[in-house]
């Protein structure tokens, strides 16, 4: 009986240091992927608020536009307004959600500018007549 005790003790410790050695096997190669990842940081989005304080490097979205924004000011700043913000040169388009973007008013060169390349651009008046295209009947050749 002894010795199955024994037997069993021998086979639980090297269990057990099975364990201890895939842990530290699994911790080293987290340790490498977080040194090569620049440190593990993570990343979120949130949505934008004026005079709300912004750390470098914080994605922002704008509620009206869905278009995601990037805090450029090192190492913060007080927002204001989306469009002042990006005049003073806080905030840097990341992205949107289609390359159409509408503006309500005439943008500026600056408003262009931080486009990506190959957007459409369409400005929008309510006072602009409403397009109405010519109905065209199709005609065939085929008729008697």
């Amino acid at each position: 009986m002894a010795e199955q005790q024994e037997q069993i003790f021998t086979a639980l410790i090297n269990v057990i240091q099975e364990h201890e050695r895939l842990l530290a096997s699994i911790a080293d190669k987290l340790s490498k992927i977080e040194s090569i990842g620049g440190g593990g940081g993570s990343a979120s989005i949130e949505d934008y608020e004026p005079g709300k304080v912004y750390k470098r490097n914080t994605l922002l979205v704008d509620r009206n536009t869905e278009t995601v924004y990037r805090s450029l000011a090192e190492p913060s700043y007080t927002s204001v307004s989306v469009e002042t913000d990006l005049q003073n040169r806080n905030l840097k388009l990341v992205g949107f959600e289609s390359q159409i973007v509408s503006f309500d008013h005439n943008p500026s060169q600056s408003e262009i500018d931080t486009l990506p390349d190959e957007s459409f651009v369409a400005v929008y008046s309510s006072m602009d007549k409403p397009y109405n295209p010519d109905i065209i009947t199709p005609t065939s050749n085929n008729n008697p």
